[in-house]
């Protein structure tokens, strides 16, 4: 038998409209919202008045300008910034959007919750105030790189995931798919939300057909999207492959391991000698720096100039001089792809050792990177391309002198993280001793079952398939302090009786 608390977790009656606008507290929380929101964005451009660049940018920036279908990263945020700058050329503006974008989902999600949860307190308030806060989202917004557009759509999506638990509808359905679609061409961190997806989907109320559509939508939209991207990159470089970046990183995460086995030329295959032959000879003049790069170091193989692969790059450059860079990424990639496998395959437990292990550091503490301050200064790129994008791209963005303030707001954000993972497991163990899952309702069980599910998959991805970085992580810290405060409350609530959950719904139904 399921048990309700009296006055928590009950949904209410009216339509979400007028929950959020007839309500007068939430009408306030909403107004209060809105009027912090523009404030904290005129005092953070106050003290931080130019966009910030990454070594990303200047991609994004060219892919944008020229439209194109084809790019080292997911073309997702370029097509975003190609319709932004149909409209503006300001980069506050540009911050101004992503801003925007982020609050709004985040407050969706905030409202979103406490209408279908009808929580009292802790997440009521608490998170509320994390949200008026909360530094991170003002920083992210001022960089011009996928991150907060990702966001946005991450907390959209567990946002209408919660909403297909409560309400499924065929529009929901579509929405979703479309918005998880989307959310992949931005950043491939989404391919393992599908699988996340699918616990809300299976276990809601949707009809069988639904459900198959459900899950079938938002896969046959990545599915596309690959092969799309397979066939554009094929047209431009000639090499049919998804993504060049990836190759390059599984050579890169593999090389971690490398600088502490034999690298003898025993049984390596053919196609692979003369790549395997400039690894040693790297490898040897690295052991002759005062320290070993280690997984913190991020992607350093990759990017450095006197590292294979960009020796590989440099080889297929002068082989084929009628392509360009990113020609040149897509030829080397399978080669890197293929190699980095050969070597983690023959040295499982020496990969897991230097690499997986110290990536799973890094999940809890993750690197402040370009977070860290503002890099605008010492990023090269092209002016002409800064100068057609924005008005005044070709004045000087100099270092302003607040700007060690960032790095010590971003810095409490790694602690937080595992303060948050502790907490979130603590109330979850105490949630299951104290029988939480009979104080509430069906769909807030799989709600947690469903932020565990996001949690586990996305450790597994991040260790095993992808740089770990405080900005890739930010939907995480989110999610955690949200589901430990809604679980406090689960498990601070007095157990009920059927009959008395039964009264106090009737009772907030009739508004009394």
């Amino acid at each position: 038998m399921l048990l309700l608390s009296p006055r928590s977790f009950v949904t209410p009656a009216p339509g979400f409209g007028a929950f959020i606008f007839a309500s007068r507290r939430n009408g306030l929380l909403l107004a209060a919202a809105v009027i912090v929101a523009v404030i904290k964005m005129v005092v953070f451009k106050h003290f931080f008045p130019y966009i910030d660049f990454t070594s990303d940018t200047g991609s994004y920036m060219e892919t944008a300008l020229q439209n194109r279908n084809y790019n080292l990263w997911p073309i997702g945020y370029s097509k975003f910034l190609w319709l932004f700058h149909q409209f503006s050329r300001s980069e506050t503006m540009l911050t101004v959007v992503q801003f925007v974008l982020l609050e709004a989902s985040a407050f969706f999600f905030y409202f979103s919750v406490c209408y279908i949860f009808n929580p009292q307190s802790y997440f009521r308030y608490g998170f509320y105030a994390f949200l008026l806060i909360n530094p991170l989202f003002p920083f992210l917004s001022n960089y011009f790189i996928s991150d907060a557009l990702f966001l946005s759509l991450g907390l959209t999506w567990i946002t209408l995931l919660l909403w297909i638990l409560h309400k499924p509808t065929t529009l929901l359905l579509v929405f979703h798919g479309l918005l998880l679609g989307y959310a992949f061409t931005v950043r491939y961190n989404a391919m393992f939300y599908p699988l996340v997806a699918l616990i809300p989907i299976l276990l809601s109320a949707y009809r069988p057909w639904q459900k198959v559509v459900a899950v079938l939508l938002p896969v046959v939209l990545i599915v596309s999207f690959v092969m799309f991207t397979r066939q554009k990159t094929a047209e431009h470089s000639g090499v049919k492959i998804f993504s060049a970046f990836s190759g390059w990183q599984i050579m890169n995460n593999a090389m971690y391991m490398m600088q502490y086995i034999p690298l003898d030329s025993v049984g390596v295959p053919e196609q692979f000698a003369k790549t395997h032959k400039a690894v040693y000879h790297y490898m040897t003049a690295l052991k002759k720096l005062p320290r070993r790069i280690v997984v913190s170091d991020g992607s350093y193989f990759m990017w450095d100039m006197n590292g294979p692969q960009k020796g590989l790059l440099r080889d297929y450059g002068l082989a084929h001089k009628d392509k360009d860079v990113y020609a040149g990424w897509c030829g080397v990639a399978p080669l890197c792809s293929d190699y980095g496998n050969y070597m983690i395959r023959k040295y499982p437990w020496d990969f897991t050792r230097y690499y997986l292990l110290g990536n799973a550091k890094l999940y809890l503490l993750p690197e402040l990177e370009v977070l860290g301050g503002y890099n605008r200064p010492i990023i090269n790129l092209v002016n002409k391309e800064v100068t057609t994008f924005f008005k005044d791209g070709d004045k000087p963005k100099p270092e302003g002198k607040y700007n060690n303030w960032q790095s010590t707001l971003m810095s409490l954000f790694p602690s937080l993280i595992v303060i948050c993972h502790l907490l979130f497991i603590e109330e979850t163990i105490r949630y299951l001793i104290k029988k939480g899952g009979r104080k509430t309702s069906r769909k807030f069980n799989i709600a947690l079952l469903l932020c565990w599910a996001f949690i586990g998959l996305n450790f597994a991805f991040s260790v095993f398939a992808a740089p770990i970085v405080l900005r890739y992580q930010v939907l995480l810290i989110v999610l955690l302090l949200g589901y430990t405060l809604l679980l406090t409350e689960v498990t601070d609530a007095p157990l009920v009786t059927q009959e008395e959950a039964e009264a106090e719904e009737e009772r907030v139904m009739l508004g009394i």
